[in-house]
């Protein structure tokens, strides 16, 4: 049995605790499970890694958006009413132990339902679903105790200039250059939910060979929910797992889908660099570095499409500090791959 649950509109807290109490559940026992929810208003969601500093968290609370942090991985997004989040939860035992060949089978059910209301999505090289070159939807998924479970969303409309601006991102350059790279690279695919969601569920329902029930939660998951919305509630929550330092230079790296990418870093007092990474190719570079009588500028044009391997060749014409903001792009590109 696929056990599926409507939540329907819901307070954006609980659009995050009730899927995670649907995974306890599953991995006590209950059925594998589909679950959709929309939340009631925008908020900001944080991968269980990732570092609380990433966000604007003064403009967050001054636009009264909330802050959470879930229990899988992925980067800090920003979500509202015109998406549709679905999770698919199964257990452990159900999909390979190697990520990549769980990812497939966790989200090609997702494409079918796409292309069932029009949407002409796949599944790209990367594990990401798509139309085009273009991102259509945000995913993140974890194992939860003994159960799996992705998430995904329909965007129905997608504000890219909010998503940017819930980041923390000193320098306006790179801010501007991450809001382009997001309104070319992920897109919404206006379609009716009710379609997509019924969809879904024959799509699920296909590839686990398993029949829909509508269904609900149980006291215990009921008991959970109320817990995970303390949890979710606490500050000690949101600041994270203690967690070393990372290896690695220092610079601001934000990821816009997989390959595409943006990177702000400093050498020096003065020499500064926002690029903007297109699939291992330097898309478009901004260099700061007064006192070179027009060494950057010229770097800048001799970096516009030059794949990343290559950066240090032209970058060395820069002395040492063009060597360590070479250096500085091998690191990010590493921490992404």
């Amino acid at each position: 049995m696929l056990r599926v649950i409507d939540f329907g509109r819901v307070p954006p807290l609980r659009s995050q605790t009730l899927w995670h109490a649907v995974a306890y559940g599953v991995s006590a026992g209950q059925p594998a499970t589909l679950s959709f929810a929309r939340p009631s208003g925008p908020y900001v969601c944080l991968g269980y890694l990732r570092d609380a500093a990433e966000l604007d968290h003064e403009y967050c609370r001054a636009n009264s958006l909330p802050v959470y942090r879930r229990m899988v991985g992925g980067g800090p997004v920003y979500l509202d009413e015109r998406q549709l989040f679905f999770q698919i939860c199964v257990a452990a035992g159900t999909v390979s132990p190697a990520r990549r060949d769980a990812m497939r089978v966790l989200l090609e059910p997702a494409v079918t339902a796409f292309r069932a209301v029009g949407v002409d999505a796949r599944l790209d090289g990367d594990g990401e679903i798509c139309l085009g070159d273009r991102k259509i939807c945000g995913h993140g998924a974890g194992q939860i105790e003994a159960a799996v479970v992705a998430c995904g969303n329909l965007i129905e409309a997608f504000d890219h200039d909010q998503a940017t601006r819930v980041l923390a991102l000193a320098d306006p350059v790179q801010r501007d250059e991450t809001a382009r790279l997001m309104r070319r690279y992920v897109t919404a695919t206006p379609t009716d939910p009710a379609a997509f969601q019924a969809a879904l569920t024959t799509a699920y329902a296909s590839a686990f060979r398993l029949a829909a029930v509508p269904g609900q939660l149980s006291a215990a998951e009921l008991d959970t929910v109320a817990g995970l919305d303390q949890r979710f509630s606490d500050a000690r929550w949101l600041a994270g797992p203690a967690r070393a330092a990372g290896p690695g230079r220092q610079g601001r790296q934000v990821k816009v889908r997989a390959g595409i990418w943006t990177y702000a870093g400093q050498v020096g007092e003065d020499v500064r660099m926002v690029a903007s990474v297109v699939k291992g190719r330097l898309d478009r570079v901004v260099l700061t570095a007064p006192g070179m009588n027009g060494q950057a500028q010229a770097a800048e044009r001799a970096l516009a499409g030059v794949p990343l391997a290559r950066a240090a060749d032209v970058l060395g014409g820069l002395g040492q500090p063009g060597r360590e903001l070479a250096e500085a792009l091998a690191d990010a590109e590493g921490r992404l791959s």
